[in-house]
This record gives structure tokens, sequence and C-alpha cells, in this order.
């Protein structure tokens, strides 16, 4: 039974519901019990989405009974090729501190090898602290797979993930200008918890003392990047609002999935190897 893992920032709500509703092979999608994945569940909630919520004590039995019923039914190994997706989003709040976000993806990432088979690791290089990640887990034989670009530079972070990696994003900058602040429709949904956790105002309540922040740092526009995911209803009065908020210009910015779907499908492409991989040196004499 292959397991793949997401872990990321709930800053990918959207994408991960995306990535669920296109993947017709999925046999399970499992959700960890926590405060970070609650928007996540909404969205799955509201749009259809088959899933069960668990506490991460509890998957271990969840997918062994799963197997043993499997057995019992007289299912081979190598016929069971659907895949099981294990969902954990972090806090926004290890955004503004890169040791501290670094530690805790770390973490994650072993508690999640006793249940997965690899993670695929909704990040970019984020202060440059998860740029060797996957050379570091590689070493222990557990695959994690971050998100890269088409020539296979990993990604500095959500805005330039759903823009097409660095060099979208750079040239992105160059047009607009450098004082430009990006909302994808769910940092809009979030706004005043993405300040204070990119610590840009302790108090996002205090638009005057936040609007000299930004004044001071040079930023006149917001740029509204359209990922083409809707599953935020507000995502055109959230960004209206922060621009009134702050008397910023609205751009309007055109994004996609495309690299996080490509990402993903090299995990689950490497996971439903190994797993065929494996079962076949188990079966042979």
């Amino acid at each position: 039974m292959p397991i793949m893992t997401i872990i990321g920032c709930r800053i990918f709500e959207d994408e991960v519901v995306h990535l669920i509703e296109k993947e017709s092979g999925l046999d399970r999608v499992i959700v960890l019990k926590n405060e970070n994945n609650a928007g996540l569940i909404r969205k799955l909630e509201e749009n259809g989405n088959s899933y069960i919520v668990l506490p991460i004590e509890e998957i271990r039995r969840v997918l062994e009974r799963k197997e043993r019923n499997e057995e019992r039914k007289g299912e081979k190994r190598e016929e069971s090729s659907g895949l099981t997706l294990v969902v954990n989003l972090l806090e926004f709040a290890l955004d503004g501190f890169p040791d501290r976000l670094r530690e805790a993806v770390y973490e994650t990432i072993e508690d999640m090898k006793k249940y997965s088979d690899a993670v695929l690791l909704l990040y970019g290089l984020c202060g440059n602290v998860l740029g060797s990640i996957e050379k570091d887990f590689e070493a222990s034989g557990f695959p994690v797979f971050i998100l890269t670009d088409r020539g296979g530079e990993i990604v500095d972070d959500c805005v330039g993930a759903v823009l097409g990696g660095r060099g979208a994003f750079l040239s992105k900058l160059k047009s607009e200008g450098t004082g430009t602040y990006f909302l994808t429709p769910v940092g809009a949904a979030y706004w005043k918890e993405m300040l204070v956790a990119s610590r840009i105002t302790p108090d996002p309540e205090n638009i005057e003392m936040t609007k000299m922040v930004f004044d001071y740092s040079g930023y006149k526009n917001v740029a509204k990047v359209d990922t083409g995911l809707h599953y935020e209803k507000e995502f055109e009065t959230k960004v209206r609002e922060f621009a009134e908020s702050f008397g910023f210009e609205i751009v309007d910015m055109e994004g996609s999935p495309d690299l996080i779907e490509r990402c993903y499908e090299r995990a689950r492409e490497e996971v439903l190897r190994g797993k065929k991989r494996g079962n076949e040196e188990g079966d042979a004499p």
C-alpha cells in the first residue's frame, strides 16, 4: 500500500485541495487532526471531497487495519496501486523565523517517516534554510521532494511557486517594481495573520503603524496573484480591503498550480515505482 505525505505551509491549502480533486487514483486521503488543517478540512468538505481526519497516533492503526482487510479479500499487493495521501500543514507563524521553520519541518518529516514512503514538501528555500533537505534525508534512504522549477531550481517561496519559479518571480518584480506586496488567494484570506508571521507588524489592527512600516520599506502596490484556483470566495474583497487599508494600488497578476502539480507527479510516480520494486523483490524466490 503506497503512502505519501504532503507537509507544507497553510498558504498552500488551495493547492492541496486541487491536487486531491485532480488525482483520480487516490485510495484514501488522511488529514492530520490539528488546528493548522482547519481551513483545508473546510474546503474539502465544501467541495465534497472524501477524506478522514485522524490524530497522528491513530494513523498506523487505521492503515494496518486496511491492509489486513485487503489481505482477507485476497487482494495481491501489486494490484493495490492506489495511493494513500496523508496531509499535514504547518502554521503561518513559522514563516518569519527561518531557524524555527527548519527545525519544525525536519521534525515533522521524522514523525511522518513512520507512516510514509515519501514526503512532498510544499515549501521553498524560505530564508535559505531548506535548500539541502532532499540530500539530508537521501542519506537515510527516505525520499523527500521539495518544490522545484523546470530547471530543477528550488523555488524561493510560496509566491515563486505559483508564479512558476525564481526566474518568473524575478521577472515580475522587475516589471512591477520592488515595492510590491504579493497576495495569493489564501494569503489574502489570512492577510492579517500573514503580516504578523512575516514580522511586518505585531499588531495588524494598528493600520497606521503598519502603514508606516510599509511606507518606510517602499511598498506602493499589492499584487493580486490569481492562481486559477477559486476555493477562497472573497479573494477580490480581501485584496481590496488590504489595498484600501494601506493606500496601495492593485496590480493583477496571473499564476497557476502547474509547478506544484509537476512536483506532485514526480513524487507520486517515485512512490509508486518504489513500492512496486519492493513488492517484486518481496515476491522473488
